[in-house]
């Protein structure tokens, strides 16, 4: 029994928190797999994206998340993730001039894991 409750309260505290936060920094398989454990879906294959080569289809770069309001971009170099960009889904439904002017950079999506709420931090302009 002693091991159980020294095992619970060893487990990290973001086992327990409302909030999940996918970021700007973290590595590209902790962000991956935290979007699909939260309904999120690889979109990449189905847009019509090449890539600098000619690579058609690519995959991993656009996620939609099903349970939440919200489209993200992971660009990742070197198994970590160097930028993130956002809509809604309603924007990223839209013509490809308005999912241009609607997109938004930023470092870090947070999801709440209760109340289904979505809310980002932009990335600071430089200057």
């Amino acid at each position: 029994m002693r091991t159980l409750i020294l095992a619970f309260l060893l487990l990290p505290l973001a086992t327990f928190a409302d909030e999940v936060r996918v970021t700007v920094g973290m590595g590209r398989h902790d962000a991956v797999a935290l979007i699909k454990k939260h309904s999120g879906k690889a979109i990449t294959p189905g847009l019509e994206v090449v890539g600098p080569k000619g690579e058609h289809p690519l995959t991993g770069i656009y996620w939609e998340f099903q349970d939440y309001d919200a489209i993200i971009t992971l660009d990742a170099k070197d198994g970590k993730v160097i930028a993130m960009t956002f809509w809604t889904k309603k924007d990223f439904g839209e013509s490809k001039s308005h999912r241009a002017k609607t997109e938004q950079s930023i470092t870090a999506l947070k999801i709440d894991t209760k109340t289904r709420e979505v809310s980002i931090e932009k990335k600071k302009n430089a200057g």
